[in-house]
């Protein structure tokens, strides 16, 4: 048998971050970088190559991506989803698989030539307006006390939350490209605002929950209260990049920030998942008092016409990556946080 035959299979080739373009390296991340312009078969390959740097950055959001629609499969067999009182249900998962499917697409293609790389991003910036607006939904028709200046002024609530959502793509997707070294604090302040912005009803009514003990769900009040400070502990990891940053090179595989903020991510859209369908069923007869029951217009056709604007943004970005009209410009000094050995 010939000695080819015997050889263990070969992995394709990792990179130390002075081998590799400027716009392909990350904050603290010394070794473990894919081939530049590497081809589709493989920026696949790498996506199981361990020592890979991005290798878990797509797998933590591929694996959650599989559970969240066995959830789905499941609810479905507890709730009648094509009720429309349940509709937000339906655009919380379908916000969350697509976070997951653009965010996995755009770490396992990023390896590819730079336009290919940018354009990923942005839909990832994509997808994550969508679950952003999507989640906004729960939060409105399960989350809100009844008597709240929000719902009272409704269609103006939800029409502004779609109007801040598709700003934040084009806002994220401009930072690929200027303010570069703001472009983590940019894109936490894009999503971060409406988030802030959207939920202070609900704050105000946990709040009220925990220190008054009015307007109480305490089946799923704590859980609520952690997903909070998960969300602060994302975008913390997010901009901090700790623990890298004390530490370059040792974090490069397991344990680097955006690790950890997906994780985070995950957490808080598991979470979700779990105490929103509650909440609707807890509360259905106080909101429907109310008269804050969700219908098709509001919901399904809402997050279609915002994820259509995005769509629009990011296509039109796109063509300009493609047309060398956009262009990155990460040339600042390459090892200003890492001093190459």
């Amino acid at each position: 048998m010939s000695a080819s035959k015997n050889a263990a299979p070969s992995f394709p080739s990792l990179f130390h971050r002075a081998k590799v373009p400027p716009y392909y390296r990350e904050p603290f991340i010394v070794g473990g970088y894919r081939k530049p312009n590497s081809s589709f078969s493989e920026a696949l390959a790498y996506a199981f190559v361990p020592k890979n740097n991005d290798c878990l950055n797509f797998w933590t959001h591929f694996i959650p991506l599989l559970v969240w629609i066995v959830w789905f499969w499941v609810l479905s067999h507890r709730l009648d989803l094509s009720e429309a009182y349940f509709y937000p249900l339906a655009c919380l998962w379908a916000g969350c698989c697509t976070y997951a499917v653009c965010s996995s697409g755009a770490h396992v293609l990023g390896c590819m030539r730079l336009e290919v790389r940018q354009v990923c991003f942005l839909v990832d910036y994509m997808g994550i307006s969508m679950y952003t607006f999507s989640g906004s939904l729960s939060i409105f028709f399960y989350l809100y006390p009844p008597d709240s200046l929000y719902i009272r002024y409704k269609w103006v609530t939800l029409v502004v939350f779609g109007v801040l959502c598709v700003g934040a793509t084009a806002m994220s997707g401009l930072s690929l490209f200027y303010w570069e070294r703001w472009r983590f604090v940019i894109r936490v302040f894009a999503y971060g605002l409406p988030y802030v912005i959207f939920s202070v009803p609900a704050w105000i009514r946990f709040l009220d929950c925990q220190f008054a003990g009015r307007n109480c769900t305490m089946e799923t009040h704590y859980l609520h209260l952690f997903a909070i400070g998960m969300i602060v502990l994302l975008a913390f990891f997010f901009i901090s990049k700790v623990p890298e940053r004390f530490a370059p090179g040792r974090f490069d595989v397991v344990f680097q920030s955006h690790q950890l903020f997906h994780l985070c991510t995950a957490t808080v859209s598991c979470l979700r998942m779990y105490t929103f369908p509650i909440d609707a069923v807890i509360r259905r007869e106080l909101m429907a008092a109310a008269d804050v029951m969700p219908d098709f217009n509001s919901t399904i056709l809402l997050l279609a016409v915002v994820n259509a604007c995005c769509l629009v943004i990011v296509a039109v970005m796109s063509l300009m990556v493609i047309k060398g009209t956009l262009l990155s410009h990460k040339q600042y000094p390459p090892d200003e946080d890492v001093k190459d050995k």
